[in-house]
Formats: C-alpha cells, sequence, structure tokens
C-alpha cells in the first residue's frame, strides 16, 4: 500500500506543477542584476524587463544585488523557489569566473541553475595607449619581452573577465605585465586615456568611444568585428588560443519545471528580437544572441571549466 500512496502523491505533485505552470505567471517576476545600478549590464538588464512584461504579461522588477563579482546576487537566485518568478540576468563574471575565484560561493554555475537564453556574446579586443609607440601585436609583445614586468594592463577588478583576459594573453605570449585593478571598467578607461596604464583588455564599444585616444591591436574572437575592420584577430597574427568571449545569459533556479522555462524562453527571445532592443545593443557594437536554453546550456558547459582552468593557471582563486 505505500508504493500506491508514494505514486498518488508523486501524481498529485505532477498535477500541481503542471496546473502552476499553466497558471504562471499570476504575479510580478524578479529579474535579479548582480552588479551595481548604472552599469552596462544593469541598463540593459531594465529594457530587458520592459520587454519580458509585454511578452508574459506581467511586470517584472529588476532588482540590484551587487558585491563579490556577482556571487552574491547569483547566490540569492540559487537559493529562490524554482516557480519562475526569480530569474537571473548573469555575466561570464557571475556565470563563470566568480566561483572559481571567491571561496565560499553559494551556488555552482553548472548545478544551481537552469539556463533560459542567451541574451548576447561577443569578443574582447585590446587596446594600448598611443604614446606607448606600438603600431601591431606583434610589438607589444616585443616591447613586454624586452621589458620583463615595466608594461602594466587595467581591469575592471580581480578576477574580472578584463583580468582573465590579460592572464591568457600573458600566457600564450609568455610575457611578464603587470596587472592593476580597478573599481569597474569606467575607472580602467580613464586611467588608460590618462596615460597611467599601458594596455587593456575590454569588449565594445569601448575602443570606438575614443578614436585616436586609443589604438586596438587584435580582437580575441574568432572574427574581425564590423566597428574595426583593420584589426585583426590574435588568430590572424598567430596565436589562436587567445580568445576571450563574454556572454550575457538569463538563468532560473535549478527546478523551475520545464513548461515555465519554454514560457520565459519565448517571452524573452521575443524581447532581445525586437528592433528597439536591438538598436539598444548595436549602438554598443554588440547584437543580441537569443537562443534556446539547450543552446546556452551547451555553451556554458564549456565555457565554465575553460575558465576555471584560467583561473588555476594564474593562481587568482582565494581556496
Amino acid at each position: 500500500m505505500k508504493w500506491i500512496r508514494a505514486i498518488a502523491g508523486l501524481l498529485a505533485l505532477l498535477a500541481a506543477t503542471a496546473a502552476s505552470a499553466q497558471d504562471y505567471p499570476n504575479r510580478p517576476i524578479t529579474m535579479v542584476v548582480p552588479f551595481p545600478p548604472g552599469g552596462s549590464v544593469d541598463t540593459v538588464s531594465r529594457q530587458i524587463a520592459a520587454g519580458l512584461s509585454r511578452h508574459i504579461g506581467q511586470s517584472v522588477v529588476v532588482e540590484n544585488k551587487s558585491g563579490a563579482g556577482g556571487t552574491i546576487g547569483s547566490g540569492m537566485v540559487a537559493k529562490a523557489a524554482p516557480d519562475g518568478y526569480t530569474i537571473l540576468l548573469g555575466t561570464t563574471s557571475a556565470l563563470a569566473i566568480s566561483p572559481a575565484v571567491y571561496k565560499d560561493v553559494s551556488y555552482d554555475p553548472l548545478k544551481s541553475f537552469v539556463p533560459l537564453i542567451e541574451v548576447t556574446r561577443g569578443p574582447f579586443v585590446v587596446s594600448v595607449r598611443p604614446t606607448l609607440g606600438v603600431k601591431d601585436i606583434r610589438g607589444l609583445i616585443d616591447m613586454a619581452r624586452k621589458n620583463p614586468g615595466k608594461l602594466n594592463a587595467g581591469s575592471a577588478g580581480k578576477g574580472s573577465v578584463h583580468h582573465l583576459a590579460l592572464e591568457i594573453f600573458k600566457h600564450e605570449a609568455g610575457v611578464d605585465i603587470v596587472h592593476v585593478p580597478f573599481k569597474g571598467g569606467a575607472p580602467a578607461w580613464t586611467a588608460l586615456l590618462g596615460g597611467q596604464i599601458d594596455l587593456l583588455f575590454d569588449s565594445m564599444p569601448g575602443p570606438l568611444l575614443f578614436p585616436g585616444r586609443v589604438v586596438p591591436l587584435a580582437v580575441a574572437g574568432p572574427e574581425r568585428l564590423p566597428g574595426l575592420p583593420d584589426v585583426p584577430t590574435f588568430a590572424e597574427v598567430g596565436m589562436p588560443n587567445v580568445s576571450t568571449i563574454f556572454f550575457w545569459a538569463i538563468v532560473a533556479p535549478v527546478g523551475t519545471p520545464a513548461p515555465i522555462v519554454a514560457k520565459l524562453n519565448e517571452a524573452l527571445g521575443k524581447a532581445l528580437r525586437d528592433p528597439a532592443m536591438k538598436e539598444t545593443f548595436a549602438k554598443q557594437s554588440m547584437e543580441t544572441s537569443p537562443g534556446t536554453p539547450e543552446e546556452i546550456a551547451s555553451f556554458m558547459q564549456r565555457e565554465v571549466p575553460r575558465w576555471r582552468e584560467v583561473v588555476r593557471r594564474a593562481k587568482l582563486g582565494d581556496q
């Protein structure tokens, strides 16, 4: 009789889940952004939230929970009820790098979340100050080899994608460049423009915003960028392993029912394909890249261990 009661309980649970999914959403959804207000991720998140609200029929509230490289807000979402009412707009830092850098992180990027959709992805570009006097990536490498420990590179902070991009470059080029962490990407750009640092890895549109004030040398991605058609990729100059692809994705707590995942993917996909949304990203030389939950899950399965290895090799973890 116990097995009959167990089956009956399971059927009741499945019925309740199905009913809940069919009724979803019947109250506001919270989109957690694990970074401070005012940054590029936060700004875009509010447009995504408005688009999701239009297509799913409920208000979507953006809640900023910053700190520890995005792990505080991400951990909060990981512990939330898997009912589709709390979702996370995460980045490479929060979903791949920071959990390998900081100790006592309360979530595992691949086990604690179910991916809903990819928002965008793209390559980093290395730029130098004009007064450094180098015109191409080989010139930078030659200078760094002749002057070990004399050049310095800024980043948005320890363990940021900017920092890890530098570490990949240093490893592949066999150079010693000093890392200078800042409290965000904006201060790092200010330092580069002011000549306080020599180089910086960052995503678009940075190199386009300051024509003549910085010199972009190479793209850490599979192809040249439309905004920088004369700047070669690292692969073109014989360094195919220097690859830094950032990504933004929206995820939900693991255990979120499949019908709810499907509804969110559909509504988010419509929002990200909206012409106004695409124009917002185009102004930053980025593109929206919505796809299926399976596609972004597969991408994260490849990216997370790759970044863990970079962190391990650079000895950046707190553990």
